[in-house]
């Protein structure tokens, strides 16, 4: 449980020293005005940390002065939480009360010293609390320490956590309810309503309606009749006057704008002139220059062709007779792969090991044959005998052979090169023609590969790009025009802005000294009124007043009783009825007084009428003075317009000349985007056409070069033919001679084998004898066999070497020529290639870089005779101008005016033209605002609202209205007036939508407190003389709230109608508005009937309340003074306070429930005991402990604690009374029970 559990005071207030326990109910008795107020507010400080909520009276001294006098007064709260003690200590520091808290209880010694004198400030008791008890910071902030006790912990440092009360962050409702319950008395509805009001909010919301009597619908429809013809529409819905304005302005603009074009063009006519007088002599010299530069390059191009061609043609010879070489190879390889060269290379190489194996076997065979010498010489002779003899028929015969080879080769030779003369004859013959088809179809390809590059590079070209260029430069240009001059627009506007502000501020300072002036004259006049019918009274009452009676009866009573008699109570009033007791005596009823000293202060009736004379004379001066105020004002104000005017003229011609600007440079910008237009046609066009060309000239070129190489091709395959012919003639001459050389050799070589085959037979036949022989005598037959043989095999394979190794030695030898050179060969031809393609690729380039540049200069060449052509254009077309055109008179000035320097300009052609235009146009144009003009100044009279001039007799009239217009409409002038008009009206509805609203957005939260109040009694009611109480709210009964709840009513359905439209459109509309206009007429008839001139949110509802005590039923009531007694209202006030505070407890901290809080009562004393026993048990059922105060106890045992407070004086102070708290009673909880 937690809760305050002690107060003590130490010189606080008038008490010295007390300590006061709260854990229980509490009666504080004791006559009036001994301190049980004093104590209950600081009670009530604890719980809501305002000083300005305490209650206390304004002619007494504050809080901090009375309860904190002395440095050493100290207020400590004991709290317990969770039956551990805690305190706050609460003392002044600085002036202003602040606050610690310390962990400890209350101990008297922590404060007093052993003298019985509290410590003098904190440092004392800082050393008095010693180590061993924590403190806090000093907390100035009364807001802070209320969130450290309600447990409001979002900012608060976690020490500070520890010591809260409760912990929710919607806490404030407690200590308001806590301080209402203290400081209200009453028991009205009206007291119950502010009660529960004050809960939900610390400022109550308050309407002031006074406001909206005295501000707003005067003089309304009147100002609404002088600005409805500018909303007014036709059949067709057109406001006529809106468009008749606009037409005037649109043509005063065109006007000055065809004016001021008129002159620039004349301008940039002068400066095109004083262009081209500057740069003709510069063009032509430049076009003499330029046009030899173009003869230069051409001249150029064709040295490069001629140069290409002769570098490539040395590089297509070398290529050709590699490619020869290297077909030759390729033809001997194969006629030796026929011949299957390797194997008979394979043969040949082995030759030497067979002559040694030879000589090895006849080596053997000789020693085999050694012993039979004899039998083998005479066989070998025979032998050798048979083989020289078949060798002379065969070298007879290869002699033979080798004739007719010689004569063979001698033949194929001279056959081949006769026939050679004539197949070179035949290309020597037909060579130029050959070149000339090679030239033509190279001269083709060169053709198709320019077109092809010109082609490729038409994708990138853009045509016209000085001129697009131009276009988007003077883009840029008057786009940077553009928003510079709006800009300067802008910066004027705000000036402008500003200026009439200032104009404003200082027009309404002058309105507001005026009227000040003028309300302190007439406060003058309505004092000197005043006093006038006082003096008219007294004169009217003279007769039959005391003051008539004296004059009649008594002689010189002014120097007596005139003297000392009170004149306006006593003397003029009428119903004294006075009566002469004793005319002898002088006293004054009896008494008797000097007077002499005393002047005479009573006047005659002349002297009264005199002095009524003199205020109207008074009063006629102060009318002078406040005629002469308004003409003071009014030359103020005509002051100020003058100064003012003149600042926003000098403004008005900068936004007009910067709008004669942006609309000449848009009306230049659609001109550039037209131009612009027309040169991306141009130049898309132009490629378009070009590409057509170049895809026209392709097609040609692929015509030409597929007939050139056509061409080409039947002459070199006539000449193939031809040389083709001759070769085959040439094949067949060596074939036939070849055939006669074979079948020569081929019978020669028959012969020969013929005498070898009969050799071999006889050798054969002689050498089975003489294996016969050698066997007979015993020779090893079967070896000299074997031996013979192998000789006769390695015979043949050295004839078959002897027969072909000619062809190994030719064969070498071409390998050496030939075939070993072959892949160098193809690396020269191949890099000869990649050279020839080098050479084509350079040329190329070459031939492109000049091309681009002889293009490039050529368009240069052509630009310059153009621009020379438009030039000589240009002054036939002036000199025209000039003699035969009446546009020239009204420019002419212009033209003696300094030049503006321009590097580039439009031709004088088209400046002429749009000249004549320009002012054909503005003629037409004037014409046409004199009409606008007529028809508009026809709607107004000439005392209008507007003093608008109504009578225009010559162009310069017309001209200045129309500037006049330009700037009403440009500043918004009727914009201001219907502004303020639906500002007024729009408002003040929403105004009163949006207060009421707000009046009224409290109830929902207002009905579930009352909801809770009625649940809360129904649950624990244990005073048994109340035996029901119920509270229920209606409809406010107050006729101004029924209004303004119309009022919002009609806002809420309206809101977007009133918001933006007004009061000048359509008749629906302004049906509406008509009707909220009566709302708030009504609105202002109530307004001056109430007495009140606020409106508060306890008004917007009405509250009734029924109790039923014992038989006695209010019924449904909004007093409870009918309801019983003095002390059932008492009692029924005390039970709904605790209700309210009870059902603010249980929603402030809906987690924790376990906390006490107190409830102070002062008027107590009026319950039946009772009944005091059954409020103490339905506060303490809702944990709420009362400290009530009254004179006297009835029934000490009903409270815990019962305190007697008395009055006694002071011993060091006789002057002065303290107040001496005493305990009487304290009751256990057993006896409470």
């Amino acid at each position: 449980m937690r809760y305050l559990n002690k107060i003590v005071f130490i010189n606080s207030a008038s008490v010295k020293y007390a300590e006061i326990e709260l854990d229980g109910n509490v009666h504080l008795i004791g006559t009036q005005g001994v301190g049980k107020s004093t104590l209950l507010r600081a009670i009530l400080f604890f719980y809501n940390a305002n000083k300005t909520k305490l209650g206390i009276p304004r002619e007494k001294k504050g809080f901090d002065d009375y309860y904190f006098e002395y440095q050493n007064s100290y207020i400590i709260y004991e709290i317990i939480k969770d039956n551990i003690p805690f305190c706050v200590l609460a003392y002044k520091v600085n002036g202003k009360v602040a606050f610690r808290f310390f962990n400890s209880e209350y101990k008297r010694a922590l404060f007093i010293d052993n003298d019985n004198r509290a410590f003098e400030n904190w440092d004392k008791i800082r050393n008095a609390f010693g180590k061993e008890i924590y403190y806090t910071h000093l907390i100035k902030s009364y807001e802070d320490f209320r969130r450290i006790i309600y447990g409001d912990n979002a900012g608060l440092k976690p020490e500070l956590k520890k010591y809260a009360l409760i912990e929710s962050r919607q806490y404030q409702n407690i200590p308001r309810t806590i301080q209402n319950v203290l400081l209200n008395t009453n028991l009205e509805a009206k007291f119950i309503k502010d009660t529960i009001i004050n809960s939900l909010n610390e400022e109550e919301f308050v309407i002031d309606i006074e406001n909206y009597a005295k501000n707003h619908l005067r003089d309304f429809e009147s100002q609404i009749n002088d600005i409805k013809i500018w909303f007014k529409e036709n059949r067709k819905g057109q406001i006529v006057v809106r468009k008749q304005a606009d037409k005037i302005i649109d043509r005063y603009r065109f006007f000055n704008f065809l004016k001021r074009e008129k002159k620039e063009l004349t301008y940039e006519l002068a400066s095109r002139f004083n262009y081209i007088e500057n740069e003709k002599s510069i063009l032509h010299s430049n076009f003499s220059k330029e046009n030899n530069e173009l003869t230069e390059i051409l001249k150029k191009r064709e040295n490069l062709a001629k140069t290409h061609r002769r570098r490539e043609q040395d590089i297509v010879s070398d290529i050709k007779l590699i490619t020869t070489d290297l077909a030759k190879a390729k033809q001997k390889k194969e006629e030796y792969d026929i011949q299957n060269i390797n194997q008979i290379i394979s043969k040949v190489s082995k030759k030497d090991s067979f002559i040694t194996e030879q000589k090895t076997l006849e080596e053997e065979k000789n020693l085999l044959t050694s012993k039979f010498a004899e039998i083998s010489q005479r066989f070998q002779a025979l032998i050798t005998q048979i083989q020289n003899r078949h060798q002379e028929f065969a070298n007879g015969k290869n002699a033979e052979i080798n004739k007719i080879q010689s004569a063979f080769a001698d033949n194929k030779t001279g056959v081949f090169d006769a026939y050679q003369k004539l197949i070179n004859q035949i290309k020597e013959e037909n060579k130029d023609e050959v070149n000339k088809g090679h030239n033509k179809l190279e001269t083709i390809r060169e053709n198709e590969n320019s077109l092809k590059r010109s082609k490729s590079e038409l994708k990138h070209k853009t045509f016209f790009l000085s001129e697009l260029k131009k276009c988007e430069d003077d883009k840029k240009a008057i786009d940077s025009k553009i928003s510079s001059s709006k800009i300067i627009i802008q910066n004027a506007t705000n000036q402008t802005v500003i200026i009439r502000k200032e104009w404003e501020l200082e027009a309404k300072e002058v309105e507001r000294i005026h009227n000040a002036s003028v309300q302190k004259e007439k406060e003058k006049i309505e004092k000197l009124v005043s006093k006038i019918e006082t003096i008219e009274n007294k004169i009217q009452q003279s007769k039959s007043s005391l003051y008539g009676w004296l004059n009649e009866n008594i002689d010189d009573w002014q120097n007596n009783i005139g003297k000392v008699i009170d004149e306006d109570n006593v003397l003029f009033n009428t119903e004294l009825n006075p009566k002469l007791i004793n005319s002898n005596s002088t006293t004054l009823f009896g008494i008797e007084l000097n007077l002499n000293t005393l002047k005479n202060s009573i006047k005659t009736v002349k002297e009264y009428n005199q002095e009524i004379e003199e205020f109207k004379v008074k009063i006629i001066e102060i009318q002078s003075t406040i005629k002469q105020l308004n003409v003071n004002k009014e030359d103020s104000l005509q002051k100020l317009k003058t100064k003012f005017r003149k600042q926003l003229n000098s403004f008005k011609e900068v936004i007009s000349e910067n709008d004669y600007i942006i609309s000449q440079n848009q009306e230049k910008l659609k001109k550039n985007k037209i131009d612009l237009d027309e040169w991306v046609s141009k130049a898309k066009l132009e490629k378009e056409t070009i590409l057509q060309k170049l895809e026209s000239d392709l097609d040609e070129i692929a015509s030409k070069k597929l007939k050139a190489q056509e061409d080409l091709e039947v002459l070199k395959n006539g000449i193939k033919r031809k040389i083709s012919l001759k070769e085959n003639e040439r094949n067949t001459e060596i074939e036939s001679l070849e055939d006669i050389k074979n079948k020569s050799i081929s019978e020669i070589n028959i012969s020969i084998s013929s005498g070898k085959d009969e050799s071999d037979k006889r050798i054969q036949q002689l050498k089975k004898e003489q294996t016969s022989e050698l066997g007979n005598k015993g020779a090893d037959t079967k070896r000299l066999n074997i031996i013979d043989n192998r000789l006769q095999e390695i015979e043949k394979d050295l004839d078959y070497i002897k027969g072909n190794e000619t062809i190994v030695i030719e064969y070498n030898k071409d390998k050496r020529e030939l075939f070993d050179k072959v892949p160098q060969l193809k690396v020269d031809k191949t890099s000869l290639e990649k050279k020839q393609t080098s050479i084509i690729s350079e040329h190329k380039i070459e031939l492109n870089k000049i091309n681009t540049k002889y293009s490039k200069q050529e368009d240069f060449v052509k630009s310059i005779q153009s621009k020379i052509d438009e030039f000589e254009t240009d002054e036939k077309k002036f000199i025209e101008f000039k003699e035969k055109s009446e546009t020239y008179k009204s420019v002419h000035i212009y033209f003696s005016e300094p030049i503006r320097e321009i590097v580039e300009t439009k031709t004088a052609i088209s400046i002429i033209t749009e000249i004549n235009d320009k002012h054909y146009k503005g003629i037409e144009t004037f014409k046409e605002l004199q009409q606008s003009t007529n028809a508009f100044i026809g709607n107004f009279g000439e005392q209008n609202i507007f003093s608008f001039k109504v009578k225009l007799n010559d162009d310069k009239e017309y001209l200045d209205f129309a500037s006049d217009l330009k700037e009403f409409i440009e500043a918004d002038k009727i914009n201001e007036y219907e502004k303020r008009v639906n500002d007024r009206f729009a408002h003040i509805i929403h105004l009163i939508g949006r207060e009421t609203t707000e009046l009224n957005s409290k109830k929902g939260e207002i009905e579930k407190i009352i909801k809770k109040i009625n649940d809360d009694f129904i649950g624990k009611n244990f005073v048994q003389a109340i035996k029901g109480m119920e509270m229920k709210t209606l409809e406010s009964s107050n006729p101004i709230v029924k209004l303004l709840i119309q009022i919002k009513e009609f806002n809420d359905e309206n809101s977007i109608t009133l918001g933006e439209t007004n009061l000048f459109t359509s008749s629906e509309s302004n049906s509406k508005n008509q009707k909220a206009v009566e709302l708030l007429k009504q609105l202002v008839r109530e307004l001056m009937k109430s007495k009140s001139t606020t409106l508060t949110l306890s008004e917007s509802f009405d509250l009734q309340f029924r109790i039923i005590e014992n038989d006695n039923d209010s019924g449904w009531v909004e007093k409870l003074s009918n309801v019983g007694s003095e002390g059932t209202d008492v009692l029924v006030k005390a039970m709904i306070n605790i209700l309210l505070l009870n059902v603010f407890k249980d929603s402030a901290s809906k987690k924790f429930k376990d906390f006490k809080l107190h409830c102070m009562m002062d008027e107590i004393g009026r319950l039946h005991p009772n009944n005091v026993k059954g409020i103490l048990r339905f506060a303490n059922e809702r944990n709420i402990l009362l400290i009530n105060g009254s004179p006297t106890s009835q029934n000490a045992t009903d409270y815990k604690y019962t305190y007697k407070l008395a009055k006694e004086q002071s011993k060091s102070n006789t002057k002065k009374y303290i107040t001496k708290i005493n305990r009487l009673v304290k009751v256990n909880t057993k006896v409470l029970n």
